[in-house]
């Protein structure tokens, strides 16, 4: 298996409500299959394209690419596993307009850091019959070609996974047909495609069609299937059938009673209301997006600072000999106050760090965010009560030391 998804959960915020863009997604692609998501807006197809891009962590379940479980990553493995592993390709295009069509290809391999770029560019462009136009600024081509561009963009680094977003929502139907004909071409040569759509003549291109509403897959059928239950029909159609409208193409009894989305089970497409009012305590129990990462890392940087500082200068306040009291007043006076201010900087330090952590935590536990944002405000709250905590300790025992020798 290419992916596979379980249980997929992604959760946000709007307002006072929690909105499920996905609600338990199972999903199974194999390599080299191609698979049309649609959907109408808001079903959650663009969310699930973004986690199965990396491009978003799920707020819960778990997604693993090629074998290897992406959800343990880092922010730098997930951007270089999207650059070696995954090509996308948009509705926008989103070229770079000053340079050529050679150079926007070759980007990927920039960021790979590959020594030979223009020979690999040059081989995509030729992949989608664009190699004469190499040398051309997006402005100079047309709106076909620059999808080109953008196709070539992403197969250029011979990806596992080819993901389109609304391909030909911007291109009228005979482009359209020719940008359809060359990911026909590319899964031929072994790319997986996975394409989000709207259209149902393009989704019907596919051999797959998973089809989602409110956040959950309420159908996952081989397209010719969809076919024999639209009549052959792939022009000009309103939408796709319906789970329902499939099987009573196949039993002319219609459907039956469990049939349909109503019933319960991972193809219910509304939740019930207890499973929607459990959001608010899904995202505390797992491990929620909601702090901001780099305001917690900022405090963890302060705080190891403050501990250094203060610990130096508790330390060295305990050592103050009477011989060093002799010296002139003005050097004892400036010791003194510079020890003093390095203590009450780290513990003022520490203070902010001890309520600036709990108010991440807090924050992490009513609305999504950065998964390492719970794990570097834990930090911050810890360094800021051991800052706090330590001087404090030192002058205890230093006077538990001093009574017992007295």
């Amino acid at each position: 298996m290419l992916i596979e998804a379980r249980g997929l959960v992604k959760l946000y915020r709007m307002g006072d409500s929690i909105v499920r863009a996905l609600d338990g997604v199972d999903l199974t692609i194999r390599r080299g299959e191609f698979v049309a998501i649609t959907g109408p807006s808001g079903s959650g197809k663009s969310t699930m394209m973004h986690v199965l891009g990396c491009l978003d962590r799920p707020t819960a379940g778990r997604y693993r690419l090629a074998g290897r479980d992406v959800s343990a990553l880092s922010d730098r493995e997930l951007a270089a596993l999207r650059n070696r592993s995954i090509g996308f390709v948009f509705q926008t295009f989103n070229l770079i307009n000053r340079v050529s069509a050679l150079d926007n290809v070759a980007v990927p391999l920039f960021y790979a850091r590959k020594s030979q770029t223009r020979e690999p560019a040059r081989k995509a462009l030729e992949r989608v019959g664009l190699a004469h136009r190499a040398h051309h600024k997006p402005g100079e081509l047309s709106g076909g070609e620059r999808q080109r561009v953008a196709i070539a963009r992403a197969i250029v680094n011979d990806p596992l996974l080819l993901l389109a977003d609304e391909p030909t929502g911007n291109l009228d139907s005979r482009t359209g047909e020719q940008i359809m004909a060359i990911f026909h071409e590319l899964n031929a040569q072994g790319v997986t495609i996975v394409l989000v759509t709207h259209e149902p003549d393009v989704a019907l291109q596919a051999q797959r069609i998973v089809q989602m509403r409110d956040g959950r897959i309420i159908s996952d059928e081989p397209s010719d299937r969809l076919r024999q239950a639209m009549g052959g029909a792939l022009r000009g159609l309103v939408s796709l059938p319906t789970p329902e409208q499939i099987r009573t193409v196949e039993d002319p009894r219609g459907p039956q009673a469990g049939d349909g989305p109503e019933a319960d089970g991972p193809g219910a497409s509304n939740p019930p209301a207890a499973a929607r009012d459990a959001d608010a305590d899904l995202l505390p129990a797992r491990v929620a997006d909601g702090a901001n990462g780099s305001l917690a890392a900022g405090i963890v940087a302060v705080v190891l600072l403050a501990v250094v500082f203060g610990c130096a200068a508790a330390i060295r306040a305990m050592h103050l000999t009477p011989e060093m009291l002799q010296k002139p007043p003005q050097s004892a006076i400036v010791l003194a106050a510079a020890m003093a201010f390095s203590l009450l900087g780290a513990l003022v330090a520490g203070v902010i760090a001890i309520f600036w952590g709990r108010a991440v935590l807090r924050r992490i536990r009513l609305e999504p965010g950065h998964w390492l944002g719970q794990r570097r405000a834990r930090i911050a709250w810890w360094l800021g009560l051991g800052t706090v905590m330590t001087p404090v300790l030192l002058i205890v025992w230093r006077l538990v030391a001093s009574a017992a020798r007295g």
